[in-house]
């Protein structure tokens, strides 16, 4: 048996198990039907027998219904739709404008990162990160950032896999701008020993990350040296082909100006979602006031909950992050008497409220750059 799918098919035991306590502890039918499911499906990936792009999916499904579990589970319906019907949507407006100048920034970023291979014109680079961050929406697995690599590769005839190691480098901006963003709140506002465990485990990885970024831009060589000694001499030319490309796209750690300008975009980038997300939470009455450290402590931990498998989008990682969030910041004796169902419908309409201005600018872009619905299909694209 492969280890893949012993431990996927574990994994999907555990959370049968799960379900089938939330049944036998608080009945439903749906709990019933999970736990059947997932039993089943389990037993399957055990034996073999279901392929893997099927057992990763499986684990998408019962991670998202885990999330929406702990957020929907015991709401009072006739409330939680009281307080859709209640919200203020006016504020969504400038929700969804605040997403659309973090998309300004991302793509401005994107151009620097992008400056060791040449200039990359605005447009182009907008189109393909929308592109992008649309696929990642619709498609599991993080496929946007391929898609993303080859879009633009394919509009400006840069090499993708160059372009593809300046979304690596991209990615640990996010977590290390979002691990200050964590840093700011737990001194200024929320003292959790857990968060503040989080934040030590994350600054270690992507310290670790820049670490090895930057040894392997440093000391090329001693990456050959391994190859050539340890690969057969056909795929260790294969692999340093690929190395060559992505080497490219990692120059700019190599120069200081660039290197800060992007760490200075990085938190103008995210500095507005947050603020984003405040709009969206101002739709809603929670009986208290949402102060700053409420957005920002979404934001941290979205971002981690999405480093988690889960059905494209974020479903139910979102809504418990938006929970979660609400509860460690906000003063919990002074609440709405219904605040799950408030926070409820806040999570599904802050969700939407940033979901839409991401799709929009990722339609339109995919039919300005004139693409096939056959080139979404990440896995026959060329990455060279």
């Amino acid at each position: 048996m492969k280890q893949a799918n012993l431990g996927r098919g574990l994994f999907i035991l555990a959370m049968a198990i799960f379900f089938g306590y939330r049944y036998f502890s608080s009945g439903g039918t749906l709990y019933l039907a999970f736990m059947v499911a997932l039993v089943a499906l389990g037993m399957v990936s055990l034996l073999n027998y279901l392929p893997s792009q099927w057992q990763v999916a499986t684990l998408n499904v019962g991670i998202t219904l885990f999330f929406l579990d702990f957020v929907f589970a015991n709401i009072n319906l006739n409330e939680f739709a009281k307080a859709l019907m209640q919200a203020n949507y006016w504020m969504l407006i400038p929700s969804a404008i605040l997403v659309l100048v973090h998309l300004y920034f991302r793509a401005v970023r994107w151009q620097w990162l992008l400056k060791p291979m040449g200039e990359v014109p605005f447009w182009p680079a907008f189109r393909a990160m929308s592109i992008g961050l649309a696929g990642n929406i619709v498609f599991p697995a993080k496929a946007g950032e391929f898609l993303r690599a080859y879009v633009l590769g394919r509009s400006v005839g840069l090499a993708k896999t160059a372009v593809f190691a300046t979304l690596v480098v991209e990615r640990i901006f996010d977590g290390m701008t979002i691990l200050f963003f964590l840093v700011m709140v737990i001194v200024f506002g929320v003292n959790d020993p857990l968060l503040q465990r989080a934040g030590i485990v994350g600054s270690v990885v992507y310290v670790g990350a820049i670490i090895a970024l930057i040894t392997f831009v440093k000391k090329r060589h001693w990456t050959d040296a391994l190859v050539n000694r340890w690969l057969p001499p056909h795929l260790a030319q294969r692999l340093l082909k690929l190395l060559d490309g992505f080497y490219s796209g990692l120059n700019i750690l190599k120069n200081p100006r660039q290197l800060a300008m992007v760490l200075l975009l990085s938190v103008a980038t995210w500095l507005f979602i947050p603020f984003s997300f405040w709009a969206g939470l101002l739709a809603f009455n929670f009986g208290v006031p949402i102060l700053w450290q409420t957005p920002t402590m979404m934001l941290c931990i979205i971002a981690l909950g999405l480093t988690l498998p889960s059905t494209p989008g974020g479903l139910g990682v979102f809504q418990a992050g938006v929970k979660v969030g609400l509860v460690l910041t906000l003063n919990q004796s002074k609440v709405v008497a219904n605040f799950d169902e408030v926070a409820g419908a806040a999570s599904i309409v802050v969700h939407v409220a940033q979901l839409i201005p991401q799709l929009i600018p990722g339609f339109i872009s995919f039919w300005a750059e004139g693409l096939s619905t056959s080139e979404i299909n990440v896995g026959q694209m060329d990455k060279g």
